[in-house]
């Protein structure tokens, strides 16, 4: 769901950044930063890059198991797990800064347009994903700096968001749930 949820917002920037600025190839990729030995990602050279820095469990969100209907009764399935996402957004315009500051604005302009995806806004939102909502996470200069230093890349011109909230559930029965038959109009006492 991870992935469908980056793709889906890979694709809504594409094509919001292809009507503002047509080229032959794609504006913005989903990259990580650096490959595993350490060495920059050669495909992201002037791209935007979404990178999935961090994940989070949304506590306010409910933990409780779901019953289900099934064949014969229902079955109760285990609780949702609900996901924030912090996305890092780079502008990776190493020899046009210029370039680098004006696509990120951009960018900036768009999630601040449309800070919420749902199916009756936008159709390509995956059917698993009922809602999606982004926020610009504000970050000191340290917090920056310790972010691109875990990245293990030199800094770009970039901001990082909050998307909220991905609910992950496999739908795996955790139990049956006994049927009602009958009701009596008897009071326990």
């Amino acid at each position: 769901m991870i992935d469908k949820t980056l793709q889906f917002l890979v694709g809504e920037l594409n094509d919001f950044l292809c009507n503002r600025f047509p080229r032959n190839e794609q504006h913005v990729v989903l990259s990580a930063m650096c490959n595993p030995d350490g060495s920059v990602t050669q495909r992201i050279e002037n791209k935007i890059v979404l990178s999935l820095v961090n994940l989070e469990r949304e506590s306010a969100a409910p933990t409780a198991g779901v019953a289900v209907r099934a064949e014969g009764g229902y079955l109760r399935v285990g609780p949702a797990l609900h996901l924030n996402l912090y996305v890092l957004v780079a502008a990776s315009f190493g020899g046009n800064y210029g370039q680098a500051l004006t696509l990120l604005s951009h960018v900036l302009g768009f999630f601040q347009g449309r800070p919420s995806f749902t199916p009756q806004n936008c159709s390509a939102l995956p059917r698993e994903l009922e809602k999606l909502n982004l926020e610009l996470v504000a970050m000191s200069l340290a917090e920056m700096n310790n972010l691109w230093a875990i990245l293990g890349a030199k800094y770009m011109p970039s901001a990082v968001y909050k998307v909220r909230m991905l609910s992950v559930q496999e739908g795996w029965m955790n139990e049956p749930l006994p049927s009602i038959n009958r009701t009596s109009g008897e009071v326990a006492s």
